[in-house]
C-alpha cells in the first residue's frame, strides 16, 4: 500500500504540474488538453505517464524537440515519495486524507512562488476556506490532531472541560489568526519586504498546524529565510535589495510541523517541566 501510494502521488504531481504552468498563466485547467508549449502537439497517453514518458523521451518533445523543464519531473518524484512518507507515517485514516490535500496545495504553492514570485489568490484563498471547513473533522480524527498543544490543554481537565476533539478544533482556529496576525505585522512594517500573498499563506498554514504549532512553523520559516538570506548574500547570487521568494521556507516549515508538532511539542513541555 505505500508503493501504490506513491504511485498515487506521481499521477497527482502529473496533475500538479499542470497546476503550477496554468495558474500563473491564468490558463483552464481543464482545457485544452495537455501539449506540447512549442509546437501545441496533444501529447499522448504514453507521453502522460508520470516520470517514465519524461526519463524515455529524455526531457525533450518527441515532435519538435523543445526541452521539457527538469521541474516537471521533480515534482512527480516529490510528489510520489512524500505521499509515500505520508502513508509511512499515518496509514489509512482521515489524517492521511488531509495531510494528502494540505501537501499537495503547499507543494504547488512552493513552486509558482519559486518560478513567479507569487502566491496566486485563486489557489491560497479556496484552500484557507477548505481549511475552515474541515476543523469539524476533528470530531472524527482518533486520536484528535493538536489534542495537547500547550496551556490550550489545561481546558481538558476536569468534568467541566473541552473535550479533545473541541480543543483541537479551537486551537486550529487560533493558529490561524495568530499566524495571520503576525504576518500582517510584518507587512505592514515592511510592504516591500513581504507580499500580501504571504500573508494570506500563513493564515492557511496557521489553520492546518494549529497553535502553538503556528508559532513553530512561522518563526522556522523566519529562521529558514535569514539561514537562505545569508548564505545567497555570501555567495555573491543575490543583493540586500533582492527579492527572494518567502512561500517555500514557509511550506517547508509548516510541512515539518504537521508532522512533527505533536511530538516535539510534548518532548519539549516534557522536558520543561522536569525542571
Amino acid at each position: 500500500m505505500l508503493i501504490l501510494y506513491g504511485i498515487v502521488g506521481l499521477v497527482i504531481g502529473s496533475f500538479l504540474n499542470v497546476v503550477i504552468d496554468r495558474v500563473p498563466a491564468r490558463a483552464s485547467l481543464w482545457t485544452p488538453p495537455s501539449h506540447c508549449p512549442q509546437c501545441e502537439r496533444r501529447l499522448s497517453p504514453v507521453e502522460l505517464v508520470p516520470v517514465v514518458s519524461y526519463l524515455a523521451l529524455r526531457g525533450r518533445c518527441r515532435t519538435c524537440g523543445v526541452r521539457i523543464p527538469a521541474r516537471t519531473l521533480w515534482v512527480e518524484l516529490a510528489t510520489g515519495a512524500l505521499y509515500a512518507f505520508l502513508w509511512w507515517t499515518f496509514g489509512p485514516s482521515l489524517r492521511l486524507l488531509l495531510s494528502t490535500v494540505y501537501l499537495s496545495i503547499l507543494l504547488v504553492i512552493l513552486v509558482i512562488d519559486l518560478e513567479h514570485k507569487l502566491v496566486p489568490n485563486v489557489i491560497v484563498l479556496p484552500a484557507t476556506l477548505l481549511a475552515l471547513l474541515a476543523i469539524p473533522l476533528q470530531l472524527f480524527i482518533t486520536p484528535p490532531i493538536f489534542a495537547n498543544y500547550g496551556f490550550l490543554a489545561l481546558f481538558a481537565r476536569g468534568s467541566n472541560g473541552l473535550s479533545l476533539p473541541v480543543l483541537s478544533m479551537i486551537s486550529q482556529l487560533i493558529g490561524g489568526v495568530v499566524a495571520f496576525g503576525i504576518f500582517f505585522v510584518v507587512w505592514l512594517i515592511s510592504p516591500k519586504g513581504m507580499g500580501a500573498g504571504d500573508v494570506k499563506l500563513a493564515g492557511f498554514v496557521g489553520l492546518v498546524t494549529a497553535f502553538p504549532g503556528a508559532l513553530a512553523a512561522v518563526f522556522g520559516s523566519f529562521i529558514l529565510g535569514g539561514i537562505a538570506a545569508i548564505l545567497l548574500l555570501a555567495s555573491g547570487k543575490a543583493g540586500r535589495k533582492t527579492a527572494i521568494p518567502f512561500a517555500p521556507f514557509l511550506v517547508i516549515a509548516a510541512f515539518f510541523v504537521m508532522l512533527y508538532g505533536d511530538p516535539l511539542l510534548h518532548w519539549y513541555l516534557g522536558r520543561w517541566l522536569s525542571f
